[in-house]
C-alpha cells in the first residue's frame, strides 16, 4: 500500500511537470504545446519495430498498421482528455489500459521472438523518456536505436 502511494505520487509529479513544460513552450510547435506530437511518437515506435523485426509477413505488417493506427487515435483522445480535465490520477489507469491493450494485440500478431524484440523497443523508449524527464529535458531529441 505504501509503495503504491509513492508510485502514484511520483507519476503525478512527472505528469504535472511534463504538462507544465508542454504548455510553457512558446509557439506550441507541431502537434501541440512544446512540439510533442503523439502521431510522431507512435510513428517512430512503429518504424523501430518494422526495422528491428525483419521477418514480418505481409499479413503481420497489415495488422501492425491497424494496431498502430488505432493506438494513435486512442492515445490522442486520451491525451486531449487529460489536458482538458487535468485529472492525472484518473488518466493514469486509462493510459496503462491502452498500452496493455496494444501490447496484447501485438502479442497476438507477433511470434514469440518478434514479440520479445517489440518489448525491448518499447522498454527502451520508456527508459529514454524517463531519463529525459529526470534530466529536465523533455523536449530534447531522443536517440534512435540503430
Amino acid at each position: 500500500m505504501k509503495t503504491s502511494g509513492i508510485k502514484t505520487l511520483i507519476f503525478s509529479a512527472l505528469f504535472s511537470t511534463l504538462s507544465i513544460s508542454l504548455y510553457a513552450q512558446p509557439g506550441g510547435g507541431p502537434g501541440g504545446p512544446g512540439g510533442f506530437d503523439p502521431d510522431e511518437m507512435v510513428k517512430r515506435e512503429k518504424q523501430n519495430v518494422l526495422k528491428a523485426v525483419t521477418d514480418l509477413t505481409d499479413d503481420q505488417k497489415l495488422l501492425l498498421d491497424g494496431i498502430y493506427e488505432e493506438f494513435s487515435t486512442s492515445f490522442k483522445e486520451l491525451r486531449e482528455e487529460m489536458m482538458q480535465t487535468r485529472d492525472f490520477q484518473v488518466m493514469r489507469p486509462k493510459m496503462e489500459a491502452l498500452r496493455k491493450e496494444k501490447d496484447d494485440l501485438m502479442r497476438d500478431v507477433l511470434n514469440e521472438d518478434q514479440y520479445t524484440i517489440y518489448l525491448g523497443i518499447v522498454e527502451e523508449r520508456r527508459r529514454q523518456m524517463g531519463n529525459r524527464r529526470a534530466n529536465g529535458g523533455a523536449n530534447q531529441p531522443s536517440e534512435q536505436p540503430q
